[in-house]
């Protein structure tokens, strides 16, 4: 076995650091909930055991693989498949591909196409569909935002060998390539041929998953039946229906789950799941790497001095607020992507709460009376929280924070509208209140099998979702050395230069990373959800 096969199998083996729990998207106050009625229908649980029933989080835009967002990843989940699947665990799994090999130091990746595989109109799946799948997100006609994460990749790299092999001749080395083209980055699920991954592909959701459309409304209800195709057989959903019902709030699902019109409620606050009976429900913890993301524009605005950054660092009693406010479902973490990983250096010291270092920086800075600050993101309960922790944290420094919040459902009419995607370096994007386009602003990122993508598309200067819009080198050559790693030495070495850089710059705070706290009925067993907070399987009536 290579160098680079041995690296991917290590990194598939210690998966996410077991001491990173944390309770996933919170909910404490109740939001808007769908009519029961309309959307749930009157009958029991499971349906006798034909359909299972749960709830998810809302839309932030079109369940489309061009244009994938928050709140569609179940539904992309439902009907697609992917080269390589992501267990909950972050093991890598064969899906489309049945097997992959790295080679030339990791910059060449060649994968064995399956012949078994039919999309849901009936038609073959080929090596062609995938070559043309991966060319069509890199085509910039298409605005594919999944282009990014492709970045060692070129369409002309993409090579189809033969009927049943595809291989990808990369720019750079990259040891994690296959987790590139896996299900964690979810807008890369196979296309027919032809078809087009934009907002029309939403109507007929033509993909080669478990499941296949029955009918779909945005933000509401979307129902699927079971695909009597499906490839794989061992893994055939037990189920003949499946239907996600979308809230703003997930706490607002709770008396449907109580009364048996749901089977599952996915992403529960960690203290409300607790208050539901054993003896009824169980919980499915799923440890992620993702959360909440606190970014400071380093180029424009009154946060570009990174003293005043790293003020705002030191404001945040981090221990607190997992006390206090997450009941104690949470790990702290140092402002990097780094810390939820094997390769972490846990000789960096943890940052703590130091109001007196902090007002001595602003003081530096030249504000030691402070300043105002609109902190801006969109309306969910563990936002709503999360703003509200830091308003009051920043006050103690002199620093008066306004709210802003999106308040459209899902954060998609502004927050995340993407009228400035892709951030470009040194473009100094003026404040419009969007994801990247605001001062001060908070995103909510989907676990990660690696750190990968959060690497090349957040915190590198030429990253595509860069908010912070930092210009770092030192940090740039940290994470270009992490890729081309081939040991697990290296990538520790790596990832200690990035965690260094992450705090000499701090343009982005995490303040924790969260686990996925999911609660289903005992009436259904065996349902498990991935990283990213997808239904990986829908288990079976009890």
């Amino acid at each position: 076995m290579s160098e680079v096969n041995e690296m991917v199998q290590d990194v598939a083996k210690a998966g996410i650091s077991r001491r990173h729990f944390v309770q996933g998207a919170a909910a404490v106050a109740a939001g808007a909930a769908l009519p029961m009625t309309q959307i749930l229908g009157s009958s029991s649980v499971s349906a006798a055991g034909k359909v299972f029933r749960f709830a998810s989080q809302a839309q932030e835009g079109p369940a489309a693989p061009w244009m994938t967002k928050g709140g569609s990843l179940g539904i992309l989940n439902a009907v697609g498949a992917w080269l390589i699947d992501v267990d909950p665990s972050g093991a890598l799994v064969p899906s489309i591909a049945t097997k992959w090999m790295g080679s030339n130091g990791g910059k060449t990746w060649t994968f064995t196409i399956r012949t078994d595989a039919k999309f849901h109109d009936g038609s073959r799946l080929t090596a062609d569909d995938v070559v043309y799948t991966l060319k069509t997100h890199l085509d910039p006609a298409n605005k594919s935002q999944s282009a990014g994460r492709l970045g060692d990749c070129t369409s002309a790299g993409i090579v189809k060998v033969n009927a049943t092999t595809v291989r990808f001749n990369l720019k750079n080395a990259n040891a994690n390539f296959p987790y590139v083209v896996s299900s964690s980055n979810y807008g890369l699920l196979i296309l027919k041929k032809g078809e087009k991954g934009d907002e029309s592909w939403v109507k007929k959701m033509n993909g080669a998953g478990k499941w296949i459309l029955v009918s779909h409304k945005v933000n509401e209800k979307t129902v699927f039946k079971r695909n009597p195709n499906y490839f794989d057989k061992a893994k055939m959903p037990k189920f003949e229906r499946m239907e996600q019902i979308q809230y703003v709030s997930q706490s607002a699902a709770i008396p449907a789950l109580k009364t048996g019109k749901l089977d599952a409620i996915h992403l529960l606050y960690g203290t409300e799941a607790n208050t539901l009976p054993t003896s009824k429900f169980y919980k499915t913890l799923v440890p992620t790497c993702g959360g909440l993301h606190m970014h400071m524009r380093c180029d424009i605005g009154q946060l570009t001095d990174k003293r005043v950054r790293e003020a705002i660092a030191l404001s945040l009693d981090r221990n607190a607020y997992i006390k206090g406010v997450l009941g104690g479902y949470a790990v702290v973490a140092n402002d990097s992507v780094m810390d939820s990983f094997p390769t972490v250096d846990k000789s960096v010291p943890q940052r703590k709460k130091d109001i007196v270092r902090a007002k001595a920086l602003l003081k530096e800075a030249g504000v030691p009376n402070g300043f105002k600050v609109t902190l801006q993101s969109w309306k969910r309960d563990d936002i709503d929280k999360f703003t509200q922790f830091v308003k009051s944290s920043l006050k103690q420094i002199g620093i008066d924070v306004t709210v802003d919040l999106d308040g459209s459902d899902g954060g998609g009419a502004r927050w995340y509208a993407y009228s400035v995607y892709p951030s470009v370096k040194g473009s100094k994007v003026p404040n419009k209140g969007e994801w990247l386009a605001s001062e001060f602003g908070i995103a909510e990122w989907a676990g990660r099998p690696t750190p990968d993508e959060y690497l090349t598309r957040e915190w590198a200067s030429t990253g595509d979702w860069n908010p912070a819009y930092l210009n770092s080198p030192a940090l740039d050559a940290a994470i270009k050395a992490w890729q081309r790693a081939l040991t697990p030495a290296k990538k520790k070495a790596a990832s200690s230069a990035i965690q260094k850089a992450a705090l000499k710059e701090t343009p982005i705070i995490v303040a924790y990373n969260e686990i996925r706290v999911s609660v289903t009925s005992n009436k259904v067993k065996g349902v498990k959800f991935n990283q990213q907070g997808a239904v990986y399987d829908t288990g079976r009536s009890a």
